[in-house]
C-alpha cells in the first residue's frame, strides 16, 4: 500500500492535457489516434475548452489545472501531432515552461517559436518576434524568447505565478488599435502564446524549447490548375 508521501507525489505529477481548437474544427484521424496513445502520469485528465477564442480557452485551462491541483498543464493544439511520450519527456527535462519544436505551415516553414528583436519604427521602436532559433545542436534544450503554445508544458509553480500576477495571463495583442494591458499600458502586438511567453519571462520563467521533440504540423491541400495548393486548417 503506498505511503502518504507517495500519494502526494503521484498527485503532484498529474497532468491536465488541454486540447485547443476552433469551435467548428474537425480533427484528423492521425491527431485523434495520437491523443489516444499519449503517455501521461496516473490521474491525468483531458480538457477540451471548445467554442472559445484561443486566449480565453487557454486561460480556462490554466484555471482548471490550478483549481484541480494538477502538477502540470500540457497544451496540445488540434493541428500538432506530438510523440506519444512527449509529456513524460518534457517532465523529465525539469523545466517550468517548455515545449516541443514544430514549424509554420506556410513558406519558408520557419520554426513556430523564436527570439525577440527591437524593430525601428517611424514614431517609436517596437518589440517583434523573429521565428528563428539561436545556434544549437539538434536535440538541445535551448532558451528562447517566444514559445508557441501548440505543444507546451507548464509547471504548477509557473501556473500559480501567472494567475497571481495577471487576471488573464493569455491575451491577444494584435488589433487595429492598441490593446490595453489592464495595468495602464498597452499589450505588445503579439498573439496570445507570445504574450504569455513575454509575461512568463518577466516573472522569471524562462521559455525553453526541446529541439529533440519535433511535432508534425498538419496541413490540408487541394488540387487546382496551379497544381497542389496547401490550405491552413
Amino acid at each position: 500500500m503506498p505511503g502518504a508521501w507517495e500519494i502526494i507525489e503521484l498527485q503532484r505529477r498529474r497532468v491536465l492535457l488541454a486540447t485547443i481548437s476552433p469551435a467548428d474544427a474537425k480533427v484528423t484521424k492521425f491527431w485523434a489516434r495520437r491523443v489516444a496513445m499519449m503517455q501521461m502520469p496516473p490521474g491525468s485528465a483531458i480538457l477540451d475548452p471548445g467554442g472559445m477564442p484561443y486566449h480565453a480557452a487557454r486561460n480556462l485551462a490554466l484555471k482548471t489545472a490550478y483549481d484541480g491541483g494538477f502538477g502540470y498543464l500540457f497544451f496540445l493544439d488540434d493541428d500538432v501531432i506530438p510523440p506519444a511520450d512527449m509529456v513524460l519527456r518534457l517532465i523529465e527535462a525539469s523545466r517550468d515552461f517548455i515545449g516541443g519544436l514544430y514549424f509554420r505551415r506556410y513558406p519558408p516553414y520557419d520554426p513556430a517559436s523564436g527570439i525577440g528583436v527591437i524593430e525601428k519604427g517611424k514614431e517609436q521602436d517596437e518589440r517583434a518576434v523573429r521565428t528563428i532559433l539561436p545556434p544549437h545542436n539538434p536535440g538541445d534544450i535551448i532558451p528562447i524568447d517566444f514559445l508557441a503554445s501548440g505543444s507546451t508544458l507548464l509547471s504548477r509553480q509557473c501556473i500559480e505565478t501567472l494567475l497571481k500576477a495577471f487576471p488573464r495571463p493569455y491575451d491577444w495583442g494584435v488589433d487595429i488599435a492598441a490593446v490595453p494591458d489592464g495595468f495602464g499600458g498597452e499589450l505588445p502586438k503579439f498573439s496570445e502564446d507570445f504574450i504569455l511567453s513575454y509575461r512568463a519571462k518577466e516573472l522569471g520563467f524562462q521559455p525553453w524549447l526541446h529541439t529533440g521533440i519535433i511535432c508534425p504540423h498538419i496541413m490540408t491541400g487541394v488540387a487546382t490548375n496551379k497544381g497542389l495548393e496547401w490550405l491552413a486548417m
